[in-house]
């Protein structure tokens, strides 16, 4: 094969890049006229050797040099860089215009099908993609935008101490606002490194999104083809997944790297390197707040927890806000023809209270012709039946078709001035840039939490025991000391039986029905415990009569206990606990996100269900209610909050609502 000869469309770079070895000579530039890496009477590259890429081998050439003209209307002026899918060249067209051709050599059909994907993406901080050609000879060229500014890895290497702030800032804002374009459009980058972003007159722009991405296997391309990329892959690449999250792990390694001058996973080999980012955790003390808890929910390993969407990792003030209305056209209410109204007087009367911040209404007149998009050109709604319905139709009141502008007469409009659009903000709408999102702790710290909360929960328990039995201890049929070991036990192990499930699911999508199912399950175990504990003591039930006289089913538990006791323990207190447990409100009360400590609601609720399923249940329990709101108050002590979490919840909400 001649060492010069051009590969053909899909054959590897290193059965046809000749690499000068010791003892053979460097091949003559003079070709034998086989390929356009051959000098003839048509190439300006006759007695001459081929160019030297930036960073490459002494011996490692381009095929095509300076005056190379492969593809019609462009000429080449020198070669930019080499990268897996082919070489990139910096070229003129004939009206002058600066450009970079890239010449496909690996995988050409799968490039070919990842650029036009990409072929009409138009946004700021990418690079432009302007065509793609393929000449008779068969190469395929991507004509794109010429960048002429430095690439982020450029300057890492002049800082190797991390960025200045401002310039961290400046960098992730047009990564992300990149990034987040391209997952608008369904295309996940899949290679976002350093190498792949530029800075041209202060904006931020990503290359490389249209090309595919492979890792070259070490016995072919060497390790130096892979190394570069993997310090940025995600875990889940390993097993085909390419997701949006990969591009979010992505961000979250270069966000560290403009931090400390070094990415947080390194190594001597490639594999190293990969096993570090499957098993190892990053060290994030160097990182101030809040760039640690954003790169902390970045690399998690598990794509499930990292950020959902690209504008999570940026810092709550640069997080863009909704934008106004936009229009489209020179209607003459457009913004451009519009002249400021005047002032009307404010009328006497009371304040008008907050409006609804999807009530801003644009007056169109009705011989202009402008579209209109965004939620705030809603007409302002009226008190009705829909607005006290409004909160049980939740989302599908808002999924109607979209109510269309108003629109004045032009009397009218000579009539009156035109009123000032309305700026007030919804009352319920949450006010400034929205919380950062908590970062749930490891399985490790979880397990640690459940512990202390369950060791913490005997003496929490053993005050209200007492303090419950001094209240119901008035009695003569049962002594004190009885009903304070009653309720320790209950409410301690009733505790215990809510911790358990409630800490495995944090983190975990589990609907309603699975999380009731399951308390359910662990209520009759408890009530079976309890069953067995009492008949094993002989522990003495109290008279029905006291409880469940008055209840349906009083007279036949009267006599259930008269004649076979043992027998309505072991069936009335696992119905009794397993229907507690499945409809009580314990989620909430050990939530990590509850917006208190500590409330009584939840309490009260515990006492009148405990009631309720006491008239139901032949359980002839008299101490029922007071376990269970024991229960709810211990649960609520020990279980853990934060106020992260809580603050983020009620913004959730707040969204919702709004």
């Amino acid at each position: 094969m001649n060492p010069l000869a051009r590969p053909k469309p899909g054959e590897s770079l290193a059965e046809t890049i000749a690499h000068p070895q010791a003892g053979h000579p460097r091949p003559a530039s003079v070709g034998d006229g086989s390929g356009p890496g051959a000098a003839s009477e048509h190439s300006p590259m006759a007695d001459r050797e081929r160019s030297t890429p930036p960073g490459g081998r002494p011996g490692e050439r381009y095929y095509f040099g300076s005056g190379d003209r492969p593809l019609e209307g462009y000429t080449i002026k020198r070669a930019i860089g080499r990268g897996g899918f082919g070489e990139v060249y910096y070229a003129v067209s004939d009206a002058g215009k600066e450009v970079a051709l890239k010449l496909l050599l690996r995988n050409v059909e799968i490039e070919k099908r990842g650029v036009q994907q990409c072929m009409n993406l138009k946004s700021q901080h990418l690079i432009t993609i302007f065509d793609m050609r393929t000449t008779d000879e068969g190469d395929t060229f991507v004509v794109m935008e010429y960048v002429a500014g430095p690439s982020l890895a450029q300057i890492l290497e002049q800082h190797a101490d991390g960025l200045p702030p401002n310039e961290v800032r400046m960098w992730l804002k047009g990564l992300v606002d990149g990034v987040a374009y391209l997952h608008d459009h369904g295309i996940v980058h899949r290679d976002l490194k350093p190498a792949n972003l530029f800075l041209e007159e202060g904006t931020v722009k990503i290359g490389d999104y249209g090309l595919s991405k492979f890792i070259a296997n070490s016995a072919e391309a060497g390790h130096s083809a892979s190394v570069g990329t993997c310090h940025y892959m995600a875990p889940e690449i390993s097993t085909g997944k390419y997701q949006k999250p990969i591009d979010i792990y992505a961000i979250g390694i270069i966000l560290f790297e403009m931090m400390t001058g070094r990415v947080p996973f390194d190594g001597e080999t490639p594999h190293e390197v990969l096993m570090k980012h499957l098993t190892s955790r990053p060290d994030l003390s160097p990182l101030p707040e809040p760039y640690r808890e954003i790169v902390s929910r970045a690399l998690a390993k598990d794509p499930s927890r990292r950020p959902q969407d690209a504008y999570e990792v940026l810092v709550p003030q640069d997080v863009p806000r909704s934008p106004d209305v936009r229009f489209i056209g020179e209607g003459k209410s457009s913004p451009s023809n519009l002249a400021p109204p005047p002032i009307p007087a404010p009328a006497p009367g009371p304040a008008p209270g907050p409006n609804r911040g999807d009530e801003d209404v644009l007056h169109i007149g009705e011989e202009d012709s402008v579209l209109y998009i965004g939620p705030d050109t809603m007409p302002p709604r009226r008190p009705g039946v829909r607005g006290w319905l409004r909160p049980l139709g939740g989302r599908q009141a808002r999924r109607g078709s979209a109510p269309k502008p108003p629109v004045r007469s032009a009397s009218a409009r000579r009539a009156a001035p035109a009123p000032l659009p309305k700026r007030a903000r919804r009352p319920d709408a949450p006010a400034g840039p929205p919380p950062t999102p908590p970062t749930l702790p490891s399985a490790r710290i979880r397990l640690a939490e459940a512990a202390t909360s369950m060791l913490v929960a005997a003496p929490v328990a053993s005050v209200l025991a007492v303090v419950g039995a001094a209240m119901l201890g008035d009695r003569e049929y049962e002594p004190l000391s009885s009903e304070v070991v009653l309720l320790l036990g209950t409410a301690l192990m009733g505790t215990w039986g809510l911790l358990v499930p409630t800490k495995f699911w944090e983190g975990r999508s589990v609907d309603s029905a699975t999380r009731r199912f399951t308390l359910g399950a662990v209520g009759l175990a408890f009530g079976a415990l309890m069953s067995v504990v009492l008949g094993w003591t002989n522990f003495e039930l109290a008279e029905v009569s006291w409880y469940a006289d008055g209840a349906p089913a009083g007279e036949l538990v009267g006599e259930l206990v008269r004649h076979d006791p043992g027998r309505v323990r072991a069936l009335g207190l696992p119905m009794f606990y397993g229907l507690a447990f499945a409809l009580g409100p314990w989620c909430s009360s050990s939530g990590r996100d509850r917006s208190r400590r500590f409330r009584i609601t939840p309490v009260f609720w515990a006492g009148v269900l405990g009631l309720v399923l006491g008239n139901l249940t032949p359980a002839p329990m008299p101490w029922a209610p007071a376990s269970l709101a024991l229960v709810a108050v211990t649960l609520q002590l020990v279980s853990p909050r934060s106020e992260q979490a809580a603050r983020y919840a009620r913004y959730r909400k707040q969204a919702r609502a709004a």
